[in-house]
């Protein structure tokens, strides 16, 4: 019927007046039906598909790699960090007596004898 508009489809969303179509979801976002706008992947998510629905749908970050709002890709932690958990928006610093001398890991090495070990030491 004319002056009705159709509520755009899950994983669309339209944040224009007076369109005739919906706009793809963007990477790293999820789209509701009826979205006037892209929902960010909360921190320690991602997603890189462009017709998410809802936040549930967006994929956990793996132990040894955060994600921050909005992400499209986990990221390895850093030498001198890890986390040993999921959905993580950031690692954490390795504490003094321990260092990572890799990224990605999820957990620290107690620091060798003789050796001074600072906070986030790689």
């Amino acid at each position: 019927r004319q002056g009705e508009c159709t509520p755009c489809a899950g994983g669309t969303y339209q944040d224009e007046g007076g369109q005739t179509e919906c706009k793809a979801c963007l990477p790293g976002h999820y789209c509701a039906v009826g979205a006037a706008a892209a929902l960010p992947c909360v921190s320690g998510s991602y997603a890189n598909a462009t017709n998410l629905t809802d936040a549930s749908e967006c994929t956990d970050a793996s132990p040894g790699h955060f994600a921050t709002t909005g992400s499209t890709q986990q990221t390895a932690c850093a030498k001198g960090s890890y986390t040993n958990e999921t959905r993580q928006g950031e690692c954490t610093p390795c504490p003094g007596g321990t260092y990572q001398d890799k990224g990605g890991k999820t957990e620290c090495k107690a620091c060798l004898q003789g050796h001074y070990c600072a906070v986030g030491a790689a």
